[in-house]
């Protein structure tokens, strides 16, 4: 039976998928092979913006109290490693280094004004495979140079320390009931379906872009040392981020004032700073007042930063009549 025939792999990506924002993805595994999988393990290798956390609740009834409790201890122990790790980039960090870091976070603070969700620090890309535990000896390394950055009378160390002992115990039961090696994967009878939830940040876009996800799963059949992989591919739409129409409305109405100012320029028609001001501002309310929403219908709608910017640049230009209509209607 060829690779491709052992399991079916269906990827759902959360219905609608904002930009700046979290959103859910979950991968459902079916063994169709007849004869049991073990070690079944599944990797994101392709990523529409980068994952948040892995949630360890995954959906099976076949997952032992043991197995469930080593997949828990295993993440305990990445989020440690993850946490000191960010704790000693964040003290050795160059002026360059804090510049670019400093910038990004303003970039996602901007943007969290516009959506529910907080900023928040990650891991950089090419650390995170480095940061992972895939065996035992990985949980030492780990320990020895990462976890040792912390202090001695550091919670975030002792924490490490108890969950590797509670590591090791499980994983000697586990040795003594199923005689196998280390590893974080999961056992999947034939028929069992098993669901993988993930969560990612969507990146930050002024536009719909379409974007493709991909994860590698990997797995053994029982009675077998090779290991099979099976790669899914999944092509999501990702809307544009919520603070891409208001900034272009802002952006618009101030080049819609200079322009307006520019065609009328004389000497009694100088550039105003207030009046300035008061024209972004109309620009960012108009803008918010016709950006898209999921389950909102409005007669008119602008999706992205360029439709904010067409709006704002006519709030720019005609914020005197604007506000003429306002007040009549008021």
């Amino acid at each position: 039976m060829s690779t491709k025939e052992n399991i079916v792999v269906d990827i759902t990506p959360q219905e609608f998928i904002c930009g700046s924002q979290d959103y859910s993805m979950n991968i459902s595994i079916t063994n169709i092979s007849g004869v049991p999988l073990n070690d079944l393990q599944i990797f994101n290798t392709l990523s529409a913006g980068r994952e948040v956390k892995r949630i360890d609740d995954i959906e099976t009834s076949n997952l032992t109290e043991l197995e469930d409790k080593k997949r828990k201890f295993i993440r305990e122990l990445e989020q440690a490693v993850e946490s000191a790790y960010a704790r000693h980039r964040e003290k050795n960090l160059s002026y360059a280094q804090l510049f670019a870091y400093t910038l990004i976070e303003v970039v996602d603070m901007y943007a969290s004004f516009f959506s529910k969700r907080k900023s928040q620090t990650a891991t950089p890309v090419w650390a995170e495979e480095a940061l992972r535990i895939d065996e035992w000896e990985d949980v030492e390394r780990l320990e020895k140079d990462v976890i040792s950055f912390e202090s001695d009378d550091s919670f975030l160390r002792k924490a490490y320390s108890i969950n590797k002992d509670k590591l090791k115990r499980v994983l000697s039961k586990l040795a003594e009931e199923q005689d196998k090696k280390f590893s974080r994967g999961v056992s999947l009878p034939p028929g069992s379906t098993i669901h993988f939830p993930y969560s990612f940040k969507a990146p930050h876009l002024l536009k719909l872009k379409k974007m493709d996800t991909s994860f590698k799963i990997s797995y053994k059949k029982e009675g077998e040392e090779i290991v099979n992989t099976r790669t899914g591919i999944k092509r999501i739409s990702v809307y544009p981020s919520e603070f891409s129409v208001p900034t272009g409305g802002m952006l618009g109405a101030l080049l819609g004032y200079c322009i307006k100012q520019t065609l009328l320029s004389s000497s009694s028609n100088p550039f105003d700073l207030g009046v300035l001001g008061g024209s972004v501002i109309l620009g960012l309310v108009i803008s918010l007042l016709v950006s898209r929403k999921p389950d909102v219908s409005k007669s008119i709608t602008v999706e992205d930063f360029t439709g904010g910017l067409i709006i704002g640049v006519l709030s720019g230009i005609y914020s005197e009549s604007i506000l003429a209509k306002l007040q009549a209607l008021i």
